[in-house]
């Protein structure tokens, strides 16, 4: 078994197994809206629970995928575990270090997703002024304002919207949105993408928080790190 998971055979096979997959779900997903369509809004784990275990045959491809990555990460991990266990010398050090900090990057990656999908969210939706949207983890938003911006020649400048959150009937932030400004508190974002100026004006918000997004960050600059090593020690090798 330890055999198994130290083969570079088994790191091609699952990545070549997980490309089928992947490529199975891009069929199976508009096939199945229904069933599909709160995988990005919902946290993953009440995803599943409400619809993959549901309707096994339309998301076997995700159930699959799951077990890949997770055979690709004891492969990862007993890969990297064996070979800082053995004989070091100076003059391979950082032949040898690269690859591994390229795994740690890899793991910090898989890391994030899990983070994000499992306890990360992505809510949007129309909020009409003065009005409250329920959020996750006891939290309630409020649009107070909506403002557009006109020009001398009549004309859309920007627009504007006064916000507030708040956390157990308690007020933790306020903030004005803008296309490009949103407000952040403890992770989560909020965006104002756009609007309409009805009797009562309506906002277009999203509220996203994806608590993976540092490891995401750390994973891939110790990936890139890792790989740019490698191509400039084979590269002097040659």
């Amino acid at each position: 078994m330890k055999n198994f998971f130290l083969s570079l055979k088994t790191t091609v096979w699952v990545l070549l197994g997980l490309i089928c997959v992947f490529f199975l779900g891009s069929y199976l997903m508009p096939v199945y809206r229904d069933v599909h369509g709160g995988m990005n809004d919902q946290l993953l784990f009440l995803w599943v629970e409400q619809n993959a275990l549901d309707h096994p045959s339309a998301t076997s491809w995700f159930f699959a995928s799951l077990a890949g990555l997770v055979l690709l990460t004891i492969n990862t991990i007993v890969c990297s575990v064996q070979a800082i266990r053995g004989k070091w010398s100076r003059e391979d050090f950082l032949l040898r270090i690269a690859p591994q900090i390229v795994h740690i990057g890899f793991l910090c990656i898989l890391l994030a997703h899990l983070l994000g999908a499992g306890w990360g969210y992505r809510i949007s939706g129309m909020l009409p002024v003065q009005a409250y949207a329920k959020l996750p983890e006891n939290r309630v938003l409020y649009l107070n304002d909506l403002r557009p911006l006109i020009d001398d020649r009549g004309n859309l400048k920007d627009w504007t919207a006064a916000i507030a959150i708040f956390e157990n009937d308690r007020r933790v932030a306020t903030g004005v949105l803008g296309p490009n400004a949103p407000l952040f508190h403890k992770g989560m974002g909020v965006y104002l993408k756009s609007f309409e100026l009805r009797e009562r004006p309506v906002a277009f918000l999203m509220v996203n928080k994806d608590p993976g997004a540092l490891w995401a960050l750390g994973g891939s600059v110790l990936f890139m790190i890792g790989t740019a090593v490698i191509l400039i020690l084979k590269w002097k090798k040659a």
